[in-house]
């Protein structure tokens, strides 16, 4: 993960000349100057959560796939039974 710089200089000229006073400006500063401080996720992070997640659900429909046959194979076995059972 990167971390974004912010000018807050920058920011402060910029409110200002907009017509925010001194007390204004570093409010405003104060407030939107931390939101760059998390983290921003890179296209590498991304790739790397699809993967994560691409895996986690192979091992998920490779679990729904057995059950699915065991299930086919109870209600084969169920119909058989049934079938002999009824004249």
């Amino acid at each position: 993960m990167i971390s974004l710089a912010f000018d807050t200089h920058k920011a402060a000229v910029v409110l200002k000349q907009a017509g925010f006073d001194e007390g204004q400006a570093e409010a405003v500063i104060n407030t939107v100057g931390d939101a760059p401080g998390g983290k921003v996720a890179t296209k590498a992070d991304l790739v790397e959560a699809v993967a994560a997640v691409r895996v986690d659900m192979a091992a998920q429909f490779a679990g729904l796939h057995k059950q699915l046959w065991l299930m086919a194979v109870g209600i084969v076995g169920l119909t058989v039974t049934l079938v002999k059972l009824i004249p």
